[in-house]
């Protein structure tokens, strides 16, 4: 009986100890980079949301649509190597303390916004937004080869962004 028991008792304390171990610590700059990356590309998703339905410009359109399926996949790909590592996705407490968040009353704006005005804060607020995430991907310092090159694509994609987004608001910036 007791052999029987000490079979089933054993391999259970054996899973119970793996699930309270994280292969990374939750604090470890590799999970604060996941935790913010995740959140801050929910939001870009919300902005380019905005876009849709609207009669926006041909190339507000374009860049917003780019944007939005970057952004989709590179959080599936965060989401996934989280899992993998044990990281926490998009927990992060302090949405508004991370670099190019768009506050509540900008979001408010542009969703009361129509034609070349809200085309203009929309460039202003995505591209502050990535700005943000240029910086939090040079910032990151952790030690994942597979989130340091993230971190590395994640600079040069939203920095062609920022350049295709500054051109766009600079042709709007007359009419």
């Amino acid at each position: 009986m007791l052999r029987a028991l000490a079979a089933v008792l054993i391999p259970l304390a054996a899973l119970a100890g793996c699930a309270d171990a994280p292969a990374t610590p939750p604090a470890s700059p590799d999970a604060a980079f996941v935790s913010a990356m995740v959140p801050h590309h929910e939001q870009a998703l919300e902005l380019t949301a905005m876009v849709g339905g609207r009669d926006a410009s041909p190339g507000l359109q374009a860049i917003a649509l780019r944007i939005d399926r970057a952004q989709v996949e590179e959080i599936g790909q965060m989401q996934g190597l989280a899992l993998a590592r044990g990281l926490p996705a998009g927990e992060h407490a302090m949405h508004g303390a991370m670099p190019g968040m768009a506050d509540p009353a900008t979001l408010d704006r542009l969703r009361a916004l129509r034609g070349p005005e809200f085309e203009r804060l929309w460039l202003d607020t995505m591209i502050r937004h990535h700005e943000g995430a240029v910086t939090m991907a040079r910032d990151y310092t952790g030690s994942d080869d597979t989130l340091r090159r993230f971190a590395q694509v994640t600079v040069a994609s939203q920095s062609s962004e920022i350049a295709t987004m500054e051109q766009l608001r600079t042709s709007i910036a007359g009419s």
